[in-house]
C-alpha cells in the first residue's frame, strides 16, 4: 500500500477546512482542486478527508467498486433519515436488487409508451395556464410540471387531481432534509420541516395503498402493478417500502429533472442556431400539431433533442458530486485512501476537462452524435445520472420527459431569456437561480401532420434510444 495521501488543496481554513468554500460554491471550489492538484486531490470537511477522483477512468473505478471497496450507504446519511436502512440502495445487496426489480420494468421501453400521452397532458396544461404572451420563471414553472407529471404517471390521474398540489408542497419540505455536509442532528428548521413533512407524506401514501387495495383500478397502472408485485419468492412487498418507492422516485426525478429541464430550455434559448436545428426537427416529426397527440414514436425520433440533453447534462449536471466511502485502504495511481475517507466524483468538473472534451465551455451538442467521426461518446465520460448498477432508474423516464415538454414549448412559443443564466448560490441542488425569466410569445400552428412516424422510428433505431 502506498503511503502517499491524495495532495490537499491549500486555503482551507485551521478548525473546518474548505467547509465554508464548499457551502459558498462547491463548484468553483472543485474547479480550483484540479487547476491546481490535477485529477486526483483531498478537501479537508472539518477534519473529514474527502477524495475526489476525476475523469472518465476514475469514474470507471467508482461505479465498478460502489458495494465493494466503496459504500454507498456509508456516504448519504442523509438518506437513512429521508427513508430507511434497508431500503434500495442501502439495502443489503440482495434485498436492492429485489426493490429495483419492483420498479425496473415500469421504466423499459415498451412502458415508456404509457407515459408519454400523460407527460403531453401536462405540458399542455401548461401551455393553457400560460396563455399567449408573457413571462415566466424557469424552476418556479417547470418544477410543478415535473412534480405533475410524477404524480399523474406515477400515482395515477385521481390521486394527480386530488392531492398534487399538497403533495408538491410537502414534496419540497422533504427533499429539505437532503444535508450531505452538516450533522443530521442539528435541529436545523430544513431538517424538522424534512421530519414532519416525511410523516404526513407517508400518512397520505398509505391511505392510497389502502384505497387501491380495497378497489383496485382495472387496467392497472404504475401504482396498482406497484401494489400487487411480489417478490421473485412469492412475498409480498411491504407497504412501507412501496411507499419508499414512490417517494424515491418522485424525489429523484424532481431533484434532477426539474433542474435539467430548466437548464436545457435556457441553453436552447441562448443558443439560437441550435434551437433552429430543433425546430426543424420539431416541423419535421410533428408538423404543426399542439402536441395533444404526442406518441412515443415522435419522442423516439427527436435525435436532435436527445443531443440537446445529453449537452445540457454535461454542461450543468444536476448532481454536481457524487459520494462514496471507502471500506477498506485504496491504492489509487500511487496514492492512498484510508478506510472510512469519502471518494468523491465530480461530474461539474469531470464534463468539463479538456482531456475528455474539446471546446469544453462550448454548447456543442453534435459532439455527442454518433454520425460524426469525431464523435465523443467515450464510457463513463458523461455521468450525471450516475453509472454502473446503481445508475438512475429513471432516466428513461426523465429523458422521455423533457423530451416531451420541451418539444410542446418550442412548438407553441417564440422565447428569449430576461436574466442572466447562473447556478443557485451555495451546496444544494445545482438548478438555475431564481430569477431565471423567459419571455414568450405564442407562435401559429396550422395543424398539419408530421412525417411517418413509423419510418422515422426506424430510421432512429426504435426502440434503441430507449434503453432496456
Amino acid at each position: 500500500m502506498a503511503s502517499t495521501t491524495l495532495p490537499l488543496l491549500d486555503g482551507g481554513s485551521p478548525l473546518i477546512g474548505h467547509l465554508a468554500q464548499f457551502f459558498r460554491d462547491p463548484v468553483t471550489l472543485l474547479k480550483r482542486g484540479y487547476r491546481s492538484r490535477g485529477r486526483m486531490f483531498a478537501l479537508n470537511m472539518m477534519g473529514r478527508r474527502m477524495n475526489v477522483l476525476l475523469g472518465p477512468e476514475h469514474n470507471r473505478f467508482f461505479f465498478e467498486e460502489t458495494d465493494k471497496l466503496l459504500s454507498i450507504r456509508e456516504s448519504m446519511p442523509f438518506f437513512l433519515k429521508m427513508f430507511s436502512p434497508d431500503f434500495y440502495s442501502f439495502a443489503e445487496m440482495d434485498e436492492y436488487l429485489r426493490q429495483r426489480a419492483i420498479i425496473m420494468p415500469r421504466f423499459k421501453a415498451a412502458s415508456m409508451k404509457q407515459y408519454v400521452p400523460v407527460m403531453a397532458e401536462e405540458s399542455l396544461n401548461l401551455v393553457n395556464r400560460l396563455g399567449d404572451e408573457g413571462e415566466f420563471d424557469l424552476i418556479p414553472t417547470l418544477g410543478p410540471v415535473v412534480m405533475d407529471i410524477a404524480a399523474h404517471s406515477f400515482m395515477g390521474r385521481e390521486f394527480h387531481e386530488k392531492l398534487g398540489h399538497e403533495f408538491f408542497e410537502l414534496f419540497r419540505e422533504f427533499s429539505g432534509g437532503m444535508e450531505f455536509v452538516l450533522p443530521l442532528w442539528l435541529p436545523t428548521p430544513k431538517m424538522l420541516k424534512s421530519k414532519r413533512a416525511k410523516k404526513k407524506l407517508h400518512v397520505i401514501l398509505q391511505a392510497w395503498v389502502d384505497k387501491r387495495r380495497a378497489a383496485p383500478l382495472d387496467p392497472p397502472d404504475f401504482f396498482q402493478t406497484m401494489i400487487e408485485t411480489k417478490y421473485p419468492d412469492g412475498r409480498a412487498v411491504p407497504d412501507e417500502i412501496i411507499r419508499h418507492l414512490i417517494l424515491l422516485l418522485v424525489w429523484a426525478g424532481h431533484e434532477t429533472t426539474a433542474g435539467q429541464v430548466s437548464w436545457a430550455l435556457a441553453d436552447l434559448v441562448q443558443n439560437p442556431a441550435y434551437m433552429a436545428v430543433i425546430r426543424a426537427e420539431l416541423a419535421s416529426v410533428m408538423g404543426g400539431s399542439d402536441g395533444r397527440d404526442f406518441s412515443s414514436e415522435q419522442a423516439i425520433a427527436m435525435e436532435k433533442m436527445d443531443l440537446a440533453l445529453r449537452e445540457t447534462e454535461r454542461l450543468h449536471p444536476v448532481a454536481f458530486i457524487l459520494s462514496r466511502k471507502a471500506t477498506q485502504d485504496i491504492e489509487r495511481e500511487g496514492y492512498s485512501i484510508r478506510k472510512g475517507d469519502f471518494v468523491l466524483l465530480a461530474p461539474s468538473v469531470s464534463h468539463r476537462m479538456d482531456e475528455t472534451f474539446r471546446h469544453p465551455d462550448a454548447y456543442d451538442p453534435e459532439r455527442f452524435n454518433p454520425a460524426n467521426p469525431d464523435a465523443q461518446i467515450e464510457s463513463n465520460s458523461l455521468i450525471g445520472f450516475g453509472g454502473g448498477v446503481h445508475r438512475c432508474a429513471g432516466v428513461n423516464f426523465a429523458r422521455m420527459e423533457m423530451k416531451v415538454l420541451l418539444a410542446v414549448l418550442i412548438q407553441h412559443y417564440d422565447m428569449e431569456l430576461l436574466d442572466e443564466v447562473k447556478p443557485i448560490v451555495g451546496a444544494g441542488t445545482y438548478w438555475p437561480a431564481q430569477p431565471c425569466r423567459i419571455r414568450y410569445k405564442k407562435r401559429k400552428l396550422d395543424g398539419s401532420t408530421g412525417a411517418d412516424m413509423a419510418a422515422l422510428a426506424k430510421a432512429a433505431g426504435c426502440p434503441a434510444h430507449i434503453t432496456t
